[in-house]
């Protein structure tokens, strides 16, 4: 059984949020994953997974908040499934982002003789710079959120 967070004195809302932070974290890797292989390979199922990330997005959050009321209390895995009900929302403009950007992009940078940290530095981080701050800017917020909801559970 796994153990219930709620009626925890201090550092509540930290160990919810942690929880639910790695739980974003690993859903949103698993995205950018399976948006790597299918890019590669098969454009037209990126266009699917995009697809698939914008039906799920505000269900997800809403159900994300809602979640340890479903549930009655927070737990380590409720609070997993809450990070991973908040990953279609937090992809979503990073993906639309990679769209725009030709898959070969960091291979004509490496063949012109940027190596990885000037690739990061003057590629990356250039284009994907403001969405990243987008993005963990509403993650934290709707983190915060989500721990808040845990917590207020008995």
């Amino acid at each position: 059984m796994m153990p219930v967070l709620t009626g925890h004195p201090a550092g509540l809302l930290g160990v919810d949020g942690t929880c639910i932070l790695l739980g974003l974290v690993l859903a949103s890797l698993l995205v950018l994953w399976a948006h790597a292989m299918l890019r590669g390979t098969w454009p037209a199922q990126c266009v699917l997974l995009r697809g698939l990330l914008l039906a799920c997005m505000l269900p997800g959050l809403v159900l994300a908040v809602w979640w340890p009321g479903l549930a009655k209390g927070a737990t380590v895995a409720g609070c997993m499934i809450q990070g991973v009900l908040l990953a279609p929302a937090a992809m979503w403009p990073l993906l639309c982002a990679l769209r725009r950007i030709p898959p070969t992009l960091s291979r004509t940078a490496s063949g012109l003789g940027a190596d990885a940290q000037a690739r990061l530095r003057l590629l990356w981080l250039p284009l994907l710079g403001w969405p990243l701050a987008g993005v963990a800017a509403g993650c934290a917020i709707m983190v915060t959120l989500c721990a808040m909801a845990a917590a207020s559970w008995p």
